[in-house]
């Protein structure tokens, strides 16, 4: 009697049911999220007004959006193809969740923020959630240009990112110095890396504390040299000082300066911490073959030490130069943009204008977020650029 073996199921084969119900699931997200955005919950969850719905709209878009992401993780794990060539299709397929996400809540709202920029808004919505804006073309951009308070943030914005640089030259001293093997040395490093972990609202109320003129580290450290101690006319004892501490934060010579002194403090720890690593990966033998070729001292830095920093420095000089030109955190602390104005970057005057101190210029401030954003590329484009060719090379 001859029996017919079973043929092996083919493990390469498409899981027919499971891909039939995940393109179904899918299909009824993404109509169930055009509902959503179109009709909105107000009437489903019983709100009398649109704007009342928003949170709830919200939760339930994540929900539908979370659901058709996993269905379409299941479609595609599903397939031939990607059993097939699981090992390259696999990176895509995880990377795609993060880059639908970045998609829909960094890309989108730019170009969101790009399109306001052509509008006049208040930012506000009426009663039934229907957006009030109007179309003015380039008008924002006209009167923005035209704007003195914006070449005063972007003068600033300019003084920020050249001061902002010095953080990488002293992190790199910084961090030479505690790449020793002494007792203790774990404790400096410690201490000196402190300012970073720390919030940069923090930071700016410890330099608003230091810098006041009356009771802060300045005004008695001035104290010693310019002030002397007197008994007024009731018998009091009454601190003189000629000339009086500087008010830093009051005079709008000295703001700007100030407040970057303050936001160099956690910058130069985070350049020493990229340096200090870097020097931990540096090649003995190079090391070695410099001393015996007489290097020492600077020759030894400039020739041996520094080109193995390069990629540690590359990556200092772009976090760098991206936290200067995003600096908002300290200004909003300290002062504002004051005194009258003459502390605004272009972050913060971007935000005073749109939302801060109930101006509500929102498409005035979006065209100066587009200006910013447009600044903000050429650089980021500059550091891809940069980043594609170092992987060339090192191919």
């Amino acid at each position: 009697m001859s029996t017919t073996a079973a043929l092996p199921m083919d493990r390469f084969a498409t899981s027919t049911g499971r891909v039939v119900i995940a393109a179904i699931v899918f299909v009824v997200c993404l109509i169930m999220l055009k509902l959503v955005t179109t009709t909105g919950m107000q009437d489903l969850l019983g709100y009398t007004q649109k704007t009342q719905a928003r949170v709830p709209t919200f939760l339930v878009r994540m929900v539908f959006l979370l659901a058709a992401i996993a269905a379409a993780f299941f479609f595609v794990t599903g397939l031939s193809y990607y059993k097939r060539n699981k090992v390259a299709v696999a990176p895509w397929l995880f990377l795609s969740v993060g880059l639908v996400l970045f998609m829909i809540y960094v890309i989108v709202p730019i170009f969101q923020s790009i399109s306001y920029s052509f509008t006049r808004w208040d930012g506000l919505y009426d009663f039934n959630g229907v957006w009030t804006g109007e179309w003015v073309g380039f008008h924002n951009y006209k009167v923005l240009f035209q704007d003195p308070n914006f070449y005063t943030s972007l003068w600033n914005n300019l003084l920020w990112l050249v001061l902002f640089m010095l953080a990488v030259p002293i992190g790199l001293f910084i961090a030479l110095f505690l790449n020793q093997t002494v007792t203790g040395i774990r404790i400096y490093k410690s201490l000196f890396f402190f300012p970073f972990v720390i919030s940069q609202v923090v930071v700016g109320l410890i330099f608003t504390w230091a810098y006041n003129p009356e009771f802060g580290l300045l005004s008695e450290v001035w104290s010693w040299f310019f002030c002397e101690t007197k008994t007024n006319i009731v018998g009091n004892l009454t601190r003189v000082c000629s000339p009086e501490p500087p008010s830093i934060l009051g005079d709008s010579t000295y703001a700007t300066y100030g407040i970057i002194a303050a936001g160099l403090w956690p910058q130069i720890a985070y350049c020493m911490i990229l340096y200090l690593t870097g020097l931990n990966n540096i090649s003995s033998d190079q090391i070695e073959a410099g001393r015996l070729d007489g290097a020492k001292g600077w020759k030894m830095l400039r020739h041996v030490i520094l080109p193995q920093l390069k990629p540690a420095t590359f990556i200092a000089i772009v976090v760098t130069v991206i936290g200067a030109l995003r600096s908002f955190d300290m200004i909003a602390t300290m002062t504002q943009g004051g005194p009258f104005g003459s502390t605004n970057v272009l972050a913060y005057y971007m935000y005073d204008q749109a939302v801060g101190e109930g101006v509500g210029r929102y498409g005035y401030g979006s065209a100066i977020a587009t200006i910013l954003f447009l600044i903000m590329l050429v650089y980021i484009s500059y550091f891809l650029w940069r980043m594609y060719q170092d992987e060339v090379e090192a191919r």
